[in-house]
């Protein structure tokens, strides 16, 4: 069976058959992609897909890890879709290029590299074959994998390499130093002073208000560092509006960009014994809590001034990076090679970018020698973007039937009305990434003496998922649904994309008021759920856990239990990826224990299961931190949650058991297989909102207020 693709993103801005193959001398195939491999797996599954399309064995499949120089233009790897866009992109030339090796007759595609055309453009009009979940069957070598386990150094930060992985000769290392506070400037009568105490061997550098040092050994630019903080002085400007926690963000903003961001059907009046119901919800800010600090290496050929700059990055954008390495340096982005190199793992915009800039400004300093920039762990978390806190409030009214509670609740029909929905929500921006603005997202680039502005954070277009306001429209029928979003603006805190972005907090909040709605009623959660979507693969994915976990009769065992509970949520992500719903169950003692997570999603045609498995599974556990512990601080002058203390993540003893089922790729759809969705960030904002139902049904307690820690479940049980 075969099926004719819908043209991907990549392929209309990357149209060749050489941008996505280069066939080899040996017979096997080269495959490009402008994605970075993060930790998902990405790579070995395009290369599943590339040798499945072309009938080659794994092995005779290269993937070339993302590079400036050869790699297809994919913009950012973000938002769950790898697979939908260069996954759909690198199936179709594959195509393409089984079919040229039938058309000419080819013995193999070495023959077929001869012959091929340089400009050939890739056909979209030739059918993909039709894969199925036992596609990987006896193909799933994972050779990434191996080499993790056996201690490789395969990560940047293990290593001073080339290209070729052969060590760097004349490597230096390099220090940034920066002032005690999130807005300083340095004062530049203290810098000689400063600069002659250094020990011999180590070069000092200074650009407006931007420090550095570079030294032999990391030892020695660490010791540099430390002195130069101590002796400089700078002005440090003090954030006295901006109050522990952050709650207070949303009252001091000095502006808000206030617009309606959706809105359908008519307001309904409300006819006699109809009810509103309104709640507020609280996200904080996040940080990524990359367990590995950011690390890059740069070198310039030499000290003219359009001379050639080569930066290693575990960036998740090589193209955007070098546009805007060039705005930074003056310089043209042809000049600019960026490889990328596997690298502490991030789901969002961490420091990745910055410390590259850094590397790449210290190098320039020192033209033909390598140097390398490690942060450290207080820099990874005070200098890189927060997730931005979120507040977001709900507003429904309801129309119920005129029978009990009791009747509603055994009843299998539509037993109440949603008339109106309104979801307002208040947040920072969502994406500071570099690539978007005429000045480069570096933050040590604003400290220049050039000064380049202070970019807002923005969020991301409706059409690409929108960034505070996703999924804020909800997935069940109401007669009237409005969207308000609220950016606070002129705010000190860099804030910027941090895995499902406005999701989390969205459906967190969604997911929490259709329980307060259904418990109020009388209704079942599932129950009332179903009677309100309209999807028939979301109403499958919703019965289908209810199944899984046997739904009614676990939640009756759990409620005679002193302290157990079982909440369920639901979400498709950006209301156009995949299908997910989310079943918890906790024990709340003097805290809250989450004990096991069920997930069943939907994502189309299964390429990969066990990566897409590991993908639901890791964004559940995430989630359970998210919803637990974490929760960025600061004080008047910066952040201070720069240590594991003070920012505690969810330890292994404190991760539950989570099971995850796939549903099957043809779901609802008998003829053809549904297109791939992406799995990463699905089950971000259900299984955070399945907990906080789940605390509900255990002690009767209804969490607003994130983290979901001892004291906000103590200040929850008050109201």
């Amino acid at each position: 069976m075969s099926q004719l693709l819908q043209t991907s993103v990549s392929l209309k801005t990357n149209p060749l058959l050489s941008q996505w193959l280069r066939f080899e001398a040996n017979g096997s195939v080269t495959v490009f992609t402008g994605k970075a491999e993060l930790g998902q797996g990405i790579l070995h599954a395009l290369k599943l897909m590339a040798a499945h399309e072309l009938d080659l064995p794994l092995d005779s499949v290269h993937i070339e890890t993302a590079n400036t120089q050869n790699s297809p233009d994919e913009g950012m790897t973000s938002g769950s879709l790898s697979v939908q866009d260069s996954g759909l992109a690198i199936r179709q030339a594959c195509a393409h290029a089984a079919q040229l090796l039938k058309t000419h007759a080819c013995a193999s595609y070495a023959e077929l590299g001869a012959r091929n055309e340089a400009n050939l453009a890739v056909d979209v009009t030739v059918p993909a074959k039709s894969t199925a979940l036992t596609m990987t069957d006896g193909r799933d070598d994972r050779h990434d994998l191996k080499a993790l386990i056996h201690g490789q150094p395969v990560f940047l930060h293990d290593l001073g390499i080339n290209v070729d992985l052969t060590p760097i000769k004349n490597l230096l290392h390099g220090r940034m130093v920066r002032g005690p506070g999130l807005r300083c400037e340095l004062l530049t009568e203290s810098w000689a002073g400063a600069v002659a105490s250094l020990p011999e061997g180590v070069q000092a550098f200074c650009d407006g208000s931007l420090v550095g040092v570079v030294a032999l050994t990391e030892e020695l630019a660490e010791k540099a560092a430390s002195k130069l903080q101590r002796l400089l002085t700078w002005h440090v400007e003090t954030l006295t509006d901006c109050r522990e926690g952050g709650v207070d963000l949303f009252e001091v903003a000095p502006a808000m960009d206030s617009q309606v961001f959706h809105e359908a059907g008519q307001p309904q009046e409300a006819s006699t014994g109809a009810k509103v119901y309104e709640a507020v919800y609280f996200r904080p800010a996040l940080h990524h809590g990359s367990m590995g600090p950011s690390v890059a290496l740069a070198v310039w050929e030499s000290a003219e001034a359009n001379s050639g700059l080569k930066v290693w990055s575990h960036t998740q954008g090589i193209f955007p990076l070098r546009k805007d390495l060039a705005l930074a340096f003056g310089i043209d982005a042809q000049q600019i090679e960026v490889q990328h190199v596997r690298g502490a793992g991030c789901y969002g915009h961490n420091g990745a970018d910055d410390v590259a800039y850094d590397a790449a400004w210290l190098a320039r300093h020192v033209p033909g020698q390598c140097v390398r920039v490690q942060w450290t762990r207080e820099e990874e978390m005070q200098q890189s973007p927060l997730a931005p806190a979120m507040r977001v409030k709900l507003q429904a009214t309801v129309q119920a039937s005129a029978e009990t509670k009791s009747m509603r609740a055994a009843k299998d029909g539509d037993p109440i009305e949603l008339l109106s929905w309104q979801h307002d929500v208040w947040s920072q921006g969502h994406s500071s990434r570099p690539g978007r603005a005429a000045t480069p997202a570096f933050k040590d680039s604003w400290q220049t003496a050039q000064k380049f502005p202070v970019l807002e954070p923005i969020n991301v277009a409706a059409a690409a998922g929108a960034g505070a306001e996703r999924n804020a429209i909800p997935p069940y029928s109401s007669q009237h649904v409005k969207v308000n979003a609220h950016r606070l603006l002129g705010l000190p805190f860099r804030t910027s994309a941090l895995r499902s972005l406005g999701a989390h907090a969205n459906v967190f909040a969604c997911e929490s008021f259709m329980d307060e709605i259904a418990d109020d009623q009388g209704l079942d959660p599932v129950a009332f759920r179903l009677s309100k979507l309209e999807d028939p693969r979301a109403k499958a994915v919703v019965q289908t856990l209810a199944h899984q976990v046997n739904w009614l009769e676990r939640r009756q065992t759990l409620a005679q239990k002193e302290g157990w509970g079982l909440g369920i949520a639901y979400a498709r992500y950006k209301s156009k990826g995949a299908y997910c719903a989310v079943v918890a169950e906790v024990e709340v003692t003097h805290q809250v224990n989450v004990r096991r997570l069920w997930v069943v999603a939907d994502i189309g045609e299964i390429i990969h299961a066990d990566g897409a498995i590991s993908q639901l599974e890791g964004g559940a556990i995430q989630s359970t931190s998210w919803a637990l512990k974490e929760q960025a601080h600061w004080d008047a002058h910066h952040i201070t949650s720069t240590h594991w203390d003070a920012y505690p993540i969810l330890r292994f003893s404190e991760v539950p058991e989570v099971h995850v089922h796939l549903m099957p790729g043809d779901s609802h759809k008998a003829t053809s297989l549904n297109p791939p969705l992406g799995a990463g960030e699905a089950t971000q904002g259900p299984a955070t909102a399945a907990i906080a139902n789940a605390v509900f049904h255990a002690v009767g307690v209804r969490v607003r207020q994130l983290p979901m820690t001892p004291d906000n479940l103590a200040k929850a049980a008050l109201v």
